[in-house]
């Protein structure tokens, strides 16, 4: 019963930030075809985003609405440290976000350029190198009788964004965003018991043998480069 309550707050995030997205498809046809074909699309590069090689695609769905959807390559994770900096780690991970903007310069109607905000919802999966609590215990020639094993991490994100988005050529644009949210983590390895807590960043809402949740607050800085055609 307990893990059930944290199941069902991850589907009301998941539904809470559907709905905008369902009220933008249900917009009048007459606000949809202000939208200049021409310029309604842009492909960008997220150069800045640590750890990950993040690639998004926006797309016009009204005059002022777009919808954003990214992919990125994880391949660094990161833990707890004695230091104030975490310590990185190799991972191999997907993250997915899904965004929706509403954008409110009135010279850029039907283009997704000038000031804009909206929810922003993400999901990351990662799997840590073997070894990455960097315990004894995670040998299975140790001779303490325990063994712990690879650690796997999911994560849900919900966050409100503000930015801004504007050609700097014919077909060049550039981004600049900051989001802030909340991040809901399940991490999951074989008899770590308290190597969880001790490791993962966040506080800990359930916490078992093999298992538990975290919560940590996403303030989030983005700047990306992309391709409006």
């Amino acid at each position: 019963m307990r893990n059930s309550k944290y199941v069902f707050a991850t589907l009301w995030l998941v539904l809470l930030t559907m709905l905008p997205l369902r009220h933008t498809l249900a917009q009048d046809t007459t606000e949809v075809g202000l939208i200049n074909p021409a310029r309604d699309r842009i492909l960008k590069l997220h150069p800045l985003q640590i750890g990950e090689v993040y690639l998004s695609y926006e797309k016009m769905r009204t005059e002022r609405i777009s919808n954003e959807f990214g992919l990125s390559y994880v391949y660094r994770g990161y833990l707890k440290s004695d230091d104030f900096l975490p310590d990185d780690v190799k991972v191999g991970g997907v993250h997915v976000r899904m965004s929706q903007r509403y954008y409110t310069s009135k010279k850029h109607d039907g283009v997704p350029l000038g000031f804009f905000h909206g929810p922003l919802f993400g999901y990351r999966f990662m799997a840590f190198e073997e070894g990455a609590f960097n315990s004894p215990f995670e040998y299975s020639d140790n001779t303490y009788g325990r063994y712990v094993g690879r650690l796997y991490q999911n994560m849900l994100e919900l966050n409100y964004q503000l930015g801004g988005q504007f050609l700097i050529g014919e077909k060049l644009t550039v981004e600049v965003s900051a989001a802030l949210g909340a991040r809901l983590k399940y991490a999951l390895a074989k008899g770590a018991d308290e190597l969880l807590t001790e490791n993962i960043i966040g506080h800990a809402l359930v916490a078992e043998q093999n298992s538990a949740i975290f919560i940590t607050p996403s303030p989030q800085l983005n700047v990306s480069v992309g391709y409006s055609f």
